[in-house]
């Protein structure tokens, strides 16, 4: 029998197989992770992949299939509670689409949008949408969108995040809120 994350990989890799549209290949993966993260053994799935280890736990990667190009990744990480430093920066992810469940916990999501205020040739970044993600719930952030996520709560969070194309192949950015400026590129 197959285990909930090679069934998930499956259901993905046809995904994949069967639409080369970003908001179709997202939608149809994010309804494949949300039956991943009602599987009751998914914890110990990835206590067993994680082997002892702790931080980013690559869960699966395919050089066969993704988008834009071949290429993702299934990973988890256990992010810090809620009232400790830190939480992710701005960022976009591309070209690639990433799609984020919540096995155990919340995070918030903040989305970002450009505007001009006053000097027409230097837009700012402001927050538009925010949602709270929470255990069994699923979003995706397509290409170009810039947003943030945060840990909610007094306990870590479990999150799974699918890739659909492996970020360290695509070159992605990362903003300074406070300075209103690009802090790096990388990818």
């Amino acid at each position: 029998m197959a285990s909930g994350i090679d069934s998930f990989v499956d259901a993905v890799r046809n995904v994949f197989a069967n639409s080369e549209d970003a908001r179709a290949q997202a939608r149809g993966i994010a309804g494949e992770l949300k039956v991943l993260l009602a599987r009751p053994d998914l914890m110990q799935e990835i206590a067993a992949k994680a082997d002892g280890r702790t931080g980013r736990i690559d869960l699966h990667i395919d050089d066969e299939f993704g988008h834009p190009g071949p290429g993702f990744c299934l990973m988890t990480s256990i992010s810090r509670p809620a009232g400790r430093t830190g939480g992710a920066r701005a960022h976009d992810h591309g070209a690639s689409y990433v799609v984020y469940g919540v096995h155990k916990g919340a995070i918030g999501q903040t989305k970002y949008t450009w505007a001009y205020e006053g000097d027409l040739t230097a837009p700012v970044l402001k927050p538009g949408d925010c949602f709270v993600q929470n255990a069994g719930e699923v979003a995706f952030f397509l290409p170009g969108e810039i947003h943030r996520t945060t840990a909610l709560g007094e306990y870590a969070p479990v999150v799974l995040r699918l890739e659909g194309q492996l970020l360290d192949r695509v070159s992605r950015h990362t903003y300074d809120l406070e300075n209103n400026d690009e802090a790096r590129l990388y990818g």
